[in-house]
């Protein structure tokens, strides 16, 4: 593995700070779609926006070492492609509420300030 030099850690340092000041927003936009998709009656269009938020944030948290959220949101992207791929039956329509809220615990316990919800962003 190949060591960072000082001038790359503070590049790093640099937007991993930027990153973490855009959490809420970017949290809050997922809280936004899962509100959408509940309203929308579950339309799958707004499952694929939902998925496509959330697949971006597991990733993109892992790599700037924010492992918990990285986590929180896997478990919501694993819930969404299961939808995508079979539905989301009445039964599974439960679980999206508590798998959001353990994605801005996983935000909370990093000392974060709170979520701002924003709408979802438009279909494309």
């Amino acid at each position: 593995m190949t060591r960072l030099t000082e001038a790359q850690r503070a590049e790093f340092d640099a937007l991993r700070q930027l990153y973490e000041a855009e959490l809420p927003d970017k949290l809050g936009l997922i809280a936004g779609a899962a509100d959408a998709l509940r309203a929308g009656g579950w339309d799958k269009s707004d499952l694929q926006a939902f998925y496509m938020l959330i697949h971006k944030l597991t990733g993109s948290a892992a790599i700037y070492g924010f492992d918990g959220i990285s986590r929180a949101a896997g478990d919501l992207e694993m819930w969404a492609l299961a939808g995508l791929t079979d539905g989301v039956p009445e039964p599974r329509r439960v679980e999206l509420l508590p798998l959001v809220s353990a994605l801005q615990d996983a935000f909370a316990a990093g000392g974060k300030s709170k979520v701002r919800r924003r709408a979802s962003p438009p279909h494309r």
